[in-house]
């Protein structure tokens, strides 16, 4: 493609995006389209020869398009909010043309300094102290994964070395999450060799919240029968209810027993869990060492949608419970 071509496409795409942004009544909010219908409309091999541009667009118009549930109509009401603003969308289209790697600072010192800048602000908004820092992932899932990671590898730093199997000793690992949390807590677990099985549901109250009385029963429990509690997921709005966990109630519990914390924001209602870190970290605060923050989002030049922090809770100097650990 020489950059007339280049020009031409690029004025018909960002057009078009605009007559889509401005009249999204237009199409229906999911796709009518029937299982099979997409994918028997598509070449059942690639093609040869190159085919132009406009051919191209043409086939989205026609074959695509109608197979798309519009995530962006004012009417749909599903899963996440709109996260496809005017700004990310350029955003998108600039950071596609830098095609930037960001592996370290040398590969492009301004996505390195602009991520740290950005989750700077992400930090004061959250109201958490200055010592905080993070990572931009590409989804919340990916997020967790991290976070339980870094608290399974605080646990037994051997691990990242010799694995979970060549850790003589290890201890049976055990991971605490609401009944109601999204299941890339579960997944996240499976991945890291901790075990599906290792990972304890904690039971909700009527609006869906996890308990922090059968927390405490349960990490209990299975001290006494010889597992090494570590991680505590709770969630800042659940993907299915939107039901908040009473981490206030939770921080404590976390801090007697020297675990790691980690709350996840996955839906829509992260914005409104500003206000609560304040209350978050008053009930963490004491003493705490800081692990980590992991966010995750959408766009290169917005805040991110969904949000995962994790940290360290060192066990109180006058805690039974944590020396029996």
């Amino acid at each position: 493609m020489d950059l007339d071509e280049f020009r031409r496409a690029g004025h018909r795409i960002v057009e078009w995006i605009a007559d889509y942004r401005a009249h999204p009544e237009c199409y229906p909010v999911l796709s009518r389209c029937r299982p099979g219908e997409v994918r028997a409309q598509l070449p059942r091999a690639a093609p040869s020869e190159a085919e132009s541009i406009e051919c191209i667009l043409n086939d989205f118009e026609r074959l695509i398009l109608p197979g798309i549930t519009h995530w962006n109509h004012p009417a749909f009401f599903a899963y996440f909010a709109i996260t496809g603003s005017g700004p990310g969308i350029l955003g998108e289209l600039l950071a596609s043309a830098l095609n930037v790697n960001a592996m370290l600072w040398r590969t492009s010192p301004a996505a390195t300094e602009l991520e740290e800048c950005v989750l700077d602000w992400l930090r004061e908004m959250l109201g958490l102290p200055a010592d905080f820092k993070g990572v931009i992932a590409d989804c919340a899932s990916t997020a967790s994964l991290l976070a339980i990671a870094a608290a399974r590898d605080a646990v037994a730093p051997e691990i990242r070395a010799r694995g979970m199997a060549g850790c003589d000793g290890m201890p049976k690992l055990r991971l605490y999450t609401s009944e109601q949390a999204h299941s890339s807590i579960e997944k996240g677990a499976m991945i890291l060799g901790i075990g599906q099985e290792n990972v304890r549901k904690i039971e909700t109250d009527a609006r869906f919240r996890m308990m922090p009385s059968a927390l405490l029963q349960a990490i209990r429990g299975d001290i006494a029968d010889g597992w090494r509690p570590f991680c505590v997921v709770a969630t800042v709005g659940t993907t299915s209810t939107t039901s908040i966990d009473p981490v206030a109630e939770i921080a404590p519990i976390c801090r007697d027993f020297g675990l790691w914390l980690q709350w996840i924001a996955p839906t829509g209602a992260w914005p409104q869990s500003f206000p609560r870190c304040a209350m978050f970290w008053t009930a963490a605060r004491a003493p705490t060492r800081l692990s980590s923050i992991r966010t995750s989002g959408y766009s290169h030049l917005s805040i991110a949608a969904h949000c995962t922090c994790a940290i360290r809770m060192p066990c109180s100097a006058h805690s039974a419970s944590c020396r029996n650990i």
